[in-house]
């Protein structure tokens, strides 16, 4: 069996209490690692994301154009096409959001998902009484999510980092103590 020689070769053993105590110490700022930087990523998607869309359809003697137009903070898509070619549009769910959608005879148009208070189902009967009644000349349409979307994603970036430099400040001051020992 082993003599006290190899024991000293192999160094301390820890028993499994003193195992557990530091699984249990690194468990909590472990998950407030994982919240931080989840919330960080997810501010930063917000404010990434297209937030304001528009819809302008212009009605002249025999020919109509559209134009679907949506910004963010990483530039503008303009989307044209001509009017005879707009369908109608849609509300689609995606659990608390809300998205319209412009059925074309070439297929779908998006705009973005509307995370804010704007009404879809209203922009979306205007569209389509627009698409019906020929005597109507012009058409805009506007989703802006920006006043809802901006600050909410600037706050859980603040939260996030907040919560990584207090973390990372604990565990700078931990091991400070524990290296003085």
């Amino acid at each position: 069996m082993g003599t006290d020689k190899d024991s000293k070769k192999a160094g301390r053993r820890y028993t499994s209490f003193e195992l557990q105590g530091v699984s249990v110490h690194l468990k909590e700022p472990f998950w407030i690692t994982v919240l931080g930087v989840f919330m960080v990523i997810r501010g930063g998607m917000f404010l990434l994301n297209p937030q304001l869309a528009t819809l302008e359809c212009e009605r002249r003697q025999s020919l109509g154009m559209c134009k679907l137009v949506v910004s963010s903070l990483r530039g503008e898509t303009v989307t044209p096409f001509p009017l005879d070619r707009l369908e109608k549009a849609n509300v689609q769910k995606h659990g608390k959001s809300t998205q319209l959608v412009l059925q074309t005879s070439d297929g779908k148009l998006y705009f973005p998902m509307n995370n804010g208070f704007s009404f879809t189902e209203n922009k979306t009967s205007q569209i389509n009484t627009f698409v019906q009644d020929s005597k109507a000349k012009s058409l805009k349409v506007e989703q802006d999510n920006r006043w809802y979307v901006y600050p909410l994603g600037a706050s859980l970036i603040m939260l996030g980092s907040l919560s990584l430099w207090f973390t990372l400040k604990d565990f700078l001051n931990q091991s400070k103590r524990r290296s003085n020992f």
